[in-house]
């Protein structure tokens, strides 16, 4: 919707539910084209202030007010759950001495209480390393004042 154009890992996507309002999709599993933004602490009020998810899904939606919050605690759980995906799997190291292999990644997870997660490579531990980047980028959680 910003007009940037990179992978699709590297942007947030919404989606148009059945009622019309624009949703955070983190899993990228909603029905539709999606609508992409670029990761940025006020990214999401600043798409909605100028009408960017209208014009992105070609007609009139709804837009919470809240939307930036729910965004943000949308990624969160979705890296929370892929977090105990990969645990269940075996994938998250204890060992952090590892992080210094070519077969593992070391990423920051504080964005949803984690600190430094050492990860087996996969795809899996590739697309959570993405979300949580995106997490981070989108700041710390705002507490509505």
């Amino acid at each position: 919707m910003t007009g940037q154009r990179t992978r699709p890992d590297r942007l947030l996507r919404f989606a148009v539910d059945a009622a019309g309002a624009v949703v955070p999709d983190p899993a990228r599993r909603m029905p539709g084209r999606g609508l992409w933004l670029a990761p940025a602490p006020d990214a999401v009020a600043a798409a909605a202030a100028k009408g960017l998810f209208a014009r992105g899904a070609r007609c009139r939606v709804q837009v919470a007010g809240d939307l930036a919050m729910r965004t943000r605690r949308a990624w969160a759980a979705h890296a929370a759950a892929q977090v105990a995906k990969a645990r269940r799997a075996g994938l998250v190291l204890a060992d952090a001495a590892a992080a210094g292999r070519a077969d593992v990644l070391s990423v920051a997870a504080e964005g949803i209480g984690e600190g430094q997660l050492v990860l087996r490579h996969t795809p899996l531990t590739r697309r959570l390393a993405a979300d949580l980047a995106l997490l981070a980028a989108l700041g710390p959680e705002d507490d509505g004042r």
